[in-house]
């Protein structure tokens, strides 16, 4: 094959494309540093995922490095291994003749070509791969790019798996935030070829988000969707896709017929597996959000006749490209797997097939109640964060198995959420979890230790959503249940949350009286965690009546206790609070000490409840050593946290913030309002580092009117009142262009990055008229 030294003029068979090709820049970029250091290179990855679209354009846009051409060859149509050889022949333009082995002839041909031949769909003619390797350990610069759902495993394959188009984020779902988005261009691009009156706007920018996150960016998913815009607004589109692989069809004529629906596209790779993959497969559908090795043991094994090893089951599936490794969860049995949404439709068929369907999703849902369970013992203890991460990897799979227990036996389901209760509430899912014990607690009407702590649960979790008098009534209930069993635990963690309700409620002076008898009923049951909960509420209890020393004696036994038992959450609670009672005691070191120790592990632990509260202490901080505005400031971050995670800051929490930021807000008059909104506006990630700094005020006083000219000391003070600068300029008779010189020149003398400090120190410098 000899070199035409001319690139622009090398032969290739390439199909060109009718359509444009759209996103994956990053994934272009990586394949051609890929193919520079490799000779055979595998894009993996399910059905759908653009394996052949992001081949084709890589072959385009290298070609001018291969003089000798690239070369197409399409391998789906062949069902025989051995036409491999055959078919790169014709596509490469070597003819099937003569008395030599094609091999031989092709090895010569190509020995010295400096080309690239593009194999399209391999992976069900995976024993021609040696042939693959023949060629290229005859030839020196040939290269191959191979698209295939399960790779080659030849020595020296480098393997890049495609993965699904990015998607949008459902927080920012407006139709600017959205539009830059990979799938959302695809999306949008082939909706208007279908109906070109369509436009991306911020009526359907929510329905589109959704639609594409729905189909996991899956390109081939995307593009089938986007063509019933003829017909369906995205909307309806969205409501269709409960069931999608029926509504998945219609792909263009002149595509393969196994691209031309979704549920083709997977039956192509689901008919390439084994017997006992396949079971594997329906059995695996019965998991959300991911499957770990031990659970696929425990689970699919258990509940069915696999014929086959699990872990060769997995390979397979993996190799095939219709389950993925994802990222290992600490403790949670090994590698984990994740199957897309529409292999996990097209899998659920499979298993609604089989006569043990029934018993498969009831060893799903064991596994997960018994999980669940376990991980409620040792949410008390030190492993603490490795059990809260490992429930929020298999949260998904739990919702499933509560799901499942609901329809098919209540009280098994009421058990699972009275385990859960603890995470919801550390993790700030109070509406789901309040939601399900509220229905569940309905279901199942057996009076049991179970019911009393499902009452228990669902009592705290409606004290973090502010609901004090639900609150108030769940834990009465359990007061009443845990009497009539003699369940003294039971009791006594239902007398906390009631003195805790009270507290939130504004009536800390009340809560004693539950609190204390919560402690006496603790009283040798040996659980060590459960009497530092009770101590923290009891401080509680004594801090917000004034009684400072006493409370700052509670918090420490409470710590000391968790210390000693691994229990970092309460521990941290209760360092919060120890840090604002040393506050009121006036020891200021002693109250960041204790604030500095609790915000990280809060952090760390994901429990979102308390961050917030403890952005007040640091406010409190701030305040009390005179400095207005970063008291202000985190305030306003406290605030904005609590908005964020739809929870409200206890009544008896909010007084006292505002007890200590009123001096500030006296100092700073309307600034105040402005340098809070700025707190609000903060990221948990800017306000963290923000809030440990520790840094002096800001230095706002550095001679300002002495630095500022008289002009520059109007447009202060009108910048101050909330003007833009057009309407300074109108006010002044000057061009916008000159205020915005003098606005930036201001801004630059008194060492400030925004309007809003400026408008603050404008009203400390005497600048506004008295009304303002």
């Amino acid at each position: 094959m000899p070199s035409t030294g001319a690139p622009d003029q090398a032969p290739d068979n390439v199909p060109r494309q009718l359509t444009s090709f759209i996103g994956r820049e990053r994934e272009l970029q990586e394949l051609k540093r890929l193919l520079e250091r490799s000779r055979l290179l595998t894009l993996t990855g399910p059905g759908g995922s653009g394996k052949t679209r992001l081949c084709l354009q890589l072959g385009a846009e290298v070609a001018d490095g291969f003089p000798d051409g690239v070369y197409f060859v399409a391998l789906a149509p062949v069902g025989n291994p051995d036409l491999v050889l055959s078919s790169i022949a014709q596509g490469i333009g070597l003819r099937d003749a003569g008395d030599r082995p094609l091999l031989d002839r092709l090895r010569s041909h190509l020995e010295n070509a400096r080309a690239l031949i593009l194999l399209d769909n391999f992976e069900h003619l995976i024993a021609a791969a040696p042939l693959i390797a023949q060629i290229l350990q005859a030839t020196v610069t040939l290269k191959f790019a191979v698209t295939s759902r399960a790779p080659l495993h030849l020595t020296g394959e480098q393997e890049f798996e495609v993965p699904p188009m990015q998607v949008p984020d459902p927080q920012c779902a407006t139709a600017a935030a959205v539009a830059g988005c990979e799938s959302v261009r695809l999306f949008t691009e082939r909706a208007r070829a279908a109906r070109p009156s369509f436009v991306l706007d911020d009526e359907n920018a929510a329905s589109i988000t959704r639609i594409t996150r729905r189909l996991d960016g899956l390109p081939l998913a995307v593009e089938l969707a986007a063509a019933r815009i003829k017909l369906l607004p995205p909307a309806s589109l969205l409501a269709r896709l409960e069931h999608s692989l029926p509504v998945l069809v219609g792909g263009a004529r002149d595509l393969p017929e196994r691209q031309q629906t979704l549920r083709a596209t997977i039956a192509w790779s689901y008919g390439l597996l084994g017997t006992g993959a396949r079971r594997l497969l329906a059995a695996c559908s019965v998991f959300r959000g991911g499957i770990s090795v031990e659970d696929a043991e425990s689970v699919c094994a258990a509940a069915i006749d696999l014929g086959v090893e699990v872990l060769d089951g997995l390979e397979e599936l993996v190799d095939q490209s219709l389950l993925r490794p994802v990222e290992e969860v600490a403790g949670a049995g090994g590698p984990r797997f994740g199957m897309l949404f529409l292999v996990r439709e097209y899998a659920a068929e499979r298993l609604a097939e089989l006569p043990e369907r029934a018993r498969v999703e009831e060893c799903h849902a064991a596994a997960f109640l018994a999980l669940a369970e376990a991980a409620g013992r040792r949410l008390q203890g030190p492993g603490e964060q490795e059990w809260l991460d490992r429930l929020e990897a298999e949260h998904q799979n739990i919702r499933a198995a509560i799901d499942w227990c609901t329809l098919h036996e209540p009280c098994e389901a009421l058990r699972l959420a009275a385990a859960m209760s603890r995470f919801w509430g550390v993790r700030g899912h109070f509406t789901e979890g309040r939601r399900r014990l509220k229905a569940l607690l309905d279901a199942c009407g057996v009076e049991s230790p179970t019911r009393v702590k499902a009452l228990n649960g669902a009592a705290s979790l409606a004290i973090d959503q502010g609901d004090d008098v639900d609150a108030r009534d769940l834990a009465g209930k359990s007061i009443r249940l845990s009497r009539e069993l003699g369940y003294r635990r039971g009791e006594a963690i239902a007398l906390v949350f009631l003195g805790r309700s009270l507290i939130a409620s504004g009536r800390p002076a009340e809560a004693g009286p539950h609190v204390e008898p919560a402690l006496e009923l603790l009283e040798g049951l040996d659980d060590p965690a459960a009497v530092a909960t009770a101590l923290l509420y009891a401080g509680l209890a004594a801090h917000f009546t004034g009684r400072f020393e006493e409370s700052c004696a509670r918090y420490e036994r409470s710590v000391e206790l968790c210390r000693a038992a691994g229990y970092r959450s309460v521990a941290a609670r209760s360092l919060q609070q120890l840090g604002k009672s040393r506050l009121e005691l006036g020891d200021i070191r002693g109250a960041r000490s204790a604030l500095e120790e609790a915000l990280p592990t809060c952090l760390e632990l994901g429990d979102r409840w308390v961050v917030p509260v403890v952005m007040t202490g640091f406010a409190g901080v701030a305040a009390r050593t005179g400095r207005p505005r970063r008291a202000l400031r985190l305030a306003g971050v406290a605030r904005g946290l609590c908005e964020a995670g739809q929870f409200s800051m206890p009544v008896p929490v909010e007084a006292e913030l505002e007890r200590w930021l009123a001096p500030a807000r006296n100092q700073l008059g309307s600034a105040a309002a402005q340098i809070m909104a700025e707190g609000r506006r903060m990221s948990l990630a800017e306000a963290v580092p923000y809030a440990l700094a520790d840094e002096p005020e800001e230095a706002w006083h550095t001679g300002p009117r002495r630095a500022l000219t008289r002009r520059e000391l109007e447009v202060a003070a009108l910048v101050a009142q909330g003007l833009t600068n057009r309407r300074i300029a109108e006010q002044l008779y000057l061009s916008v262009r000159t205020v915005d010189t003098h606005v930036d020149h201001v801004l630059t003398k008194l060492g400030f990055s925004n309007r809003t400090q400026l408008a603050a120190w404008a009203h400390e410098a005497g600048l506004l008229p008295k009304d303002t």
